[in-house]
């Protein structure tokens, strides 16, 4: 299964959460499509617009950090729902979610305290779609 892992990367980053989304990823053995949000930004010759659409459109699946506000990650979001792909958004718990987001139908979202909640709740979310789907979406 083919994920985009879907981050703020201009402000408020958190490298720890798209790891940790990442390596739940790997550790399942599905493959992290858009690995560059886990390393250092450098995007002076890059058409970001395309890459990243191009990322959403050649996964399976979108995982989208919410925790911040992010235009970019709101226009990743709203690709794959147009494209009628299987949407988690993940938030740190007590984070102002975008009603938006919150009102949208068929997205799943996992709310967490401590990163290591976030992974295993997570990794039971991909278990069983991985699952219902036999492995491919």
């Amino acid at each position: 299964m083919k994920v985009y892992v879907s981050v703020p990367i201009i402000r408020n980053r958190n490298l720890i959460v798209a790891r940790a989304i990442a390596s739940v990823v790997t550790e399942l053995g599905h493959e992290v499509v858009s690995k560059w949000v886990l390393e250092d930004i450098h995007v002076d010759d890059i058409n970001i617009f395309e890459r990243d659409t191009e990322g959403v459109r050649s996964s399976d699946i979108l995982i989208a950090d919410v925790s911040s506000p992010s235009t970019g990650v709101g226009m990743e979001i709203m690709l794959a729902y147009m494209l009628g792909k299987p949407i988690f958004v993940v938030a740190k718990r007590g984070s102002r979610i975008s009603r938006m987001l919150l009102h949208m139908k068929g997205k799943k979202l996992i709310e967490f305290s401590k990163v290591n909640e976030l992974r295993e709740m997570l990794k039971n979310e991909l278990i069983k779609i991985s699952d219902h789907e036999g492995g491919k979406l």
